[in-house]
C-alpha cells in the first residue's frame, strides 16, 4: 500500500481521544499504550517487532485513530514473504480486528477504508500461500477475509 494512493487516510496523529472513546475501557487505554503519539512509520516498526502481541490493538483503538493507523496492518500483510509462513494467526485474527471495527455506529466513518480493505482482502486471498502451513490453516484465513468483506458489505447496504 506504500505505493498506492491514501487520499482516504486521515492526516492527524490521533490523540489520546481518538484511541479511548470510554476511559474506563483497559483494552483501548492499552491501545493508546502502545501506538499514542506514534508516527505512522513508526507505528509499522513497532507492530512489525510482535505482530502477535500488538495485533489486538486494532481491535480496540478507537475508530479514528484505527482509520490513522489501517496502514501499520495493510503494510504488515503485504510485506509476508512469498514462502510458506508457519501459521495463519497473524492474518487471521488481523481480519477479526478489522471486523470488530465495523459495527451500525462506525460503517460511515470507516466508508474511506472499506475499498483498501476489500483490496487487501483481495491480495490476502489471491496470495494465500503466504498464510498458513497448510491447506487447512490457508483456508481458516481466507473464509475470515471472506467474512470480512461480506460483513462490510452488508452493513454498507444496511
Amino acid at each position: 500500500m506504500s505505493k498506492r494512493s491514501r487520499k482516504w487516510m486521515a492526516q492527524r496523529l490521533p490523540i489520546k481521544a481518538d484511541f479511548v472513546t470510554h476511559s474506563e475501557d483497559l483494552d483501548q487505554n492499552c491501545a493508546w499504550e502502545h501506538f499514542g503519539g506514534l508516527a505512522l512509520d513508526e507505528a509499522k516498526t513497532r507492530f512489525a517487532e510482535n505482530a502477535l502481541f500488538y495485533q489486538e490493538d486494532f481491535m480496540f483503538m478507537g475508530t479514528n485513530a484505527f482509520l490513522f493507523y489501517f496502514p501499520v496492518l495493510d503494510d504488515y500483510l503485504r510485506s509476508v514473504p512469498d514462502e510458506e509462513n508457519d501459521d495463519d494467526w497473524e492474518s487471521w485474527i488481523i481480519a477479526q480486528c478489522i471486523r470488530a471495527q465495523f459495527d451500525s455506529d462506525t460503517v460511515n466513518r470507516l466508508k474511506p477504508i472499506a475499498t483498501p480493505i476489500v483490496e487487501l482482502a483481495e491480495f490476502v486471498r489471491d496470495n494465500i500461500r503466504r498464510f498458513g502451513s497448510d491447506d487447512a490453516e490457508r483456508q481458516r484465513v481466507a473464509d475470515a477475509w471472506t467474512d470480512l468483506v461480506h460483513h462490510i458489505e452488508t452493513l454498507g447496504n444496511a
